[in-house]
């Protein structure tokens, strides 16, 4: 397997480390939906023992992010067809309504946090990683929402929605594409206009689930 640079820092405990280390292993693309996690290499990479690893394992399991398969082990879970368009569905229904409670509810200071965040992600290497600036985005609209269900709802499968914009990122225009539909959504924020606000933010998720084809599945089956 190929090393990924993962380290672990000290502050927290052990597992939560090797927890967040996985993680965002997974989630920034360093590893791969359907790839096998082979205990004896991570516990040789991140220098822990087989228990904490198999701790830490089975929270992200409890996650969604890896699956075990019977005779088969543990690997990264992949995303398929069904589940990437129940995972639209359920954003089509909720984004839209965070934008617009956004637009209407959202302090002045929360609406130039979020202009902050935006003017940083369109900085040269202001968005290394496109896809958690983009979901750091859509948390500060969380924040100022005024929907704490919805809100609740979406932190529920945030880090099924995080691998999903991973996804389709590489089958649309990339980093452009965000960036100018982020700001179009922005300057709705700002003019205080709730519907195009919400009309922007189902568009794009519309456009996401146009993208034609998804990683075949792997059964969520467990042992």
């Amino acid at each position: 397997m190929t090393r990924l640079g993962l380290s672990v820092p000290r502050e927290m405990s052990l597992r939560e480390q090797v927890t967040d280390s996985l993680r965002e292993a997974i989630l920034s693309g360093g590893l791969h939906p359907g790839q096998k996690l082979v205990e004896r290499e991570l516990c040789e990479e991140l220098r822990i023992s087989r228990t904490i690893l198999r701790e830490a394992l089975q929270h992200l399991h409890a996650e969604g992010l890896i699956v075990n398969l019977p005779r088969k082990g543990r690997s990264v879970a992949a995303m398929g067809e069904e589940e990437a368009r129940e995972i639209q569905e359920v954003r089509k229904a909720l984004e839209p309504l965070v934008a617009q409670g956004f637009a209407r509810n959202a302090s002045d200071a929360q609406v130039a946090r979020l202009r902050a965040h935006l003017e940083r992600m369109a900085q040269p290497d202001g968005a290394n990683d496109i896809v958690r600036a983009e979901s750091e985005f859509f948390s500060i609209m969380l924040d100022g929402c005024g929907n704490r269900l919805a809100g609740d709802m979406l932190t529920q499968i945030n880090n099924r929605i995080a691998m999903l914009r991973r996804l389709s990122l590489g089958r649309r225009a990339g980093q452009g594409a965000t960036l100018r539909e982020l700001g179009a959504i922005m300057a709705a924020i700002e003019a205080r206009d709730p519907a195009r606000a919400g009309k922007l933010c189902a568009d794009r998720i519309a456009t996401v689930a146009d993208v034609e084809k998804y990683p075949a599945p792997i059964s969520m089956e467990v042992q």
